[in-house]
């Protein structure tokens, strides 16, 4: 098993200490374990007094080392960041020199976007092969994930809004968090809706005035959307009445949707196939929607059974079949890798039957064990695959899609996923999903809506932003909507167009 620093626990850092003084105290746990309290390692960091280096003191379970390692050079405004990496690359080095084992394919990269810092790179002018260099030498990343990643974002960059479009253009994103049942990986705030039936009307009445306030700020403030996005949950868990007044006061009070799907992007997920009946695909195309996301995650029936799916892989290529028919001409379609029970022959077998049906996009995903799944709280009665056997499984996909004529468009990564890899949407070339690299690369203002909705406030001058959240809880969404509206008009209010 390959360390990984994803599950770094950072209890102090305090950058520009006095000489002698802590600047940092780590602590890892073993990677992919059953939950536990154990520590793999801890880590105390010491300024090394009147030289500018750290001393680093090391208790890998009953091992000690010590370690010292020279500050590098910088400006001051770098200091900070340049004291994090040596860290990393000192707590690196030790864990590997102790425990015997290699360090992970991301080395010391542990956030859920290191596209960003690849952008930011070509941002200042670096040559790619310098930010390959430092990919692999300073991040300590193998060099095919540093080669992935320059890819995806080199794909990226012609798709990117410059500062000043930034400043025009937003995109929406709708969140309906309902589903049919939930997943045992699932951790995201969906809710039954055999169960909670009752509650959707209510939290769609909510959601209507959300978008008609939005939608009235948006047009006073001259803004454009570029794309909607409506996720969840399983938007298409809703009936095809709900699914119509939706559609239709989107349209209305966000007139520059497109409306004959030739232009502009429009998204739902179609997340399970039994949702995606003729009925409900002829509403979502009436209303513009020009791309489908139909999400099978397995062609396995006994996993789809065995992960809470009440779908069967025959369903699937009924709905895909069914939304082909009705015109839908730009589908993705998304793969969970890593499933319990499943091996790369599986995983074969089910991109195998997915390539046969020719989608535009492929989102191959690693599975992550989530802090509020089920698999999580019942992790010791389910098998899931070595990290060994997960990159096989990712290999396969990447010759599949290789094979279907797909190039990866956007990457991103999670805490807690198998194998320490990453996630890959693949695409057709030209066919890039423009949403999921704004949501991504977080260079456009991105404003949610529903449950559980978050908004991006991107400031173009820099790039920084704010997150902003609704709440989750649906009852609790229909509760406080009015406060909602009020904080998110006057969000609106501040982008103003032209101004930083």
């Amino acid at each position: 098993m390959a360390l990984a620093l994803t599950d770094t626990v950072t209890s102090k850092f305090i950058p520009n200490r006095r000489p002698g003084e802590v600047e940092a105290v780590l602590t890892f746990r073993e990677l992919n374990a059953i939950p536990t309290d154990r520590n793999l390692a801890t880590a105390e960091f010491r300024n090394g007094g009147m030289l500018p280096c750290l001393e680093a003191s090391f208790q890998v379970e009953d091992k000690e080392a010590v370690l010292r390692a020279p500050i590098p050079s910088g400006p001051a405004e770098e200091r900070v960041n340049l004291h994090r990496r040596l860290i990393r690359q000192m707590t690196l080095r030790v864990l590997e020199e102790i425990t015997g084992r290699p360090a992970g394919p991301w080395g010391i990269l542990t956030g859920p976007r290191p596209t960003k810092l690849v952008q930011r790179r070509l941002d200042q002018g670096w040559e790619p092969e310098a930010v390959l260099r430092e990919l692999i030498q300073e991040y300590k990343l193998a060099p095919a994930k540093a080669c992935l990643l320059l890819e995806v974002v080199q794909r990226q960059r012609p798709l990117l809004l410059s500062s000043s479009d930034a400043r025009r253009w937003v995109s929406i994103y709708l969140g309906i968090p309902f589903c049919p049942t939930r997943c045992l990986y699932c951790s995201f705030p969906g809710y039954a809706i055999p169960r909670t039936g009752t509650r959707v009307e209510s939290f769609l009445a909510a959601l209507i005035g959300e978008i008609k306030a939005v939608g009235e700020a948006i047009q006073q403030q001259d803004l454009r959307v570029q794309t909607v996005y409506i996720g969840g949950g399983t938007p298409t868990a809703l009936t095809s009445d709900q699914l119509h007044r939706l559609l239709t006061t989107l349209r209305e009070h966000l007139p520059f949707i497109p409306a004959s799907g030739k232009s502009g992007e429009f998204t739902v997920e179609a997340g399970r196939p039994d949702t995606l009946d003729l009925e409900r695909l002829e509403v979502l195309k009436a209303a513009g929607v020009n791309r489908l996301s139909i999400n099978p995650q397995t062609m396995q029936d006994r996993t789809l059974d065995l992960i809470g799916r009440k779908h069967s892989a025959a369903d699937t290529l009924k709905s895909f079949y069914r939304a082909r028919e009705v015109g839908f001409t730009d589908i993705n379609m998304d793969v969970i890798l890593g499933l319990p029970g499943e091996t790369r022959i599986d995983v074969a077998a089910t991109l195998d039957s997915l390539a046969q049906l020719k989608p535009e996009n492929l989102s191959v995903h690693i599975l992550a064990v989530k802090r509020a799944s089920r698999l999580k709280e019942e992790r010791q009665q389910w098998s899931l695959p070595a990290p060994e056997e997960v990159e096989r499984m990712l290999q396969i996909s990447r010759e599949v899609t290789a094979a279907m004529g797909m190039l990866p468009y956007y990457l991103y990564r999670q805490k807690n996923i198998l194998g320490n890899l990453e996630n890959v949407g693949y695409s057709q070339p030209g066919r890039e999903c423009l949403y999921n690299i704004q949501v991504m690369e977080e260079r456009q203002t991105i404003i949610g809506l529903g449950g559980g909705a978050g908004s991006k406030w991107v400031n173009p001058q820099d790039w920084t932003l704010v997150n902003t959240y609704n709440p989750k809880d649906p009852q609790n969404y229909v509760d406080r909507i009015a406060e909602v509206i009020e904080k998110k008009i006057n969000r609106i209010r501040g982008l103003r167009v032209g101004e930083a």
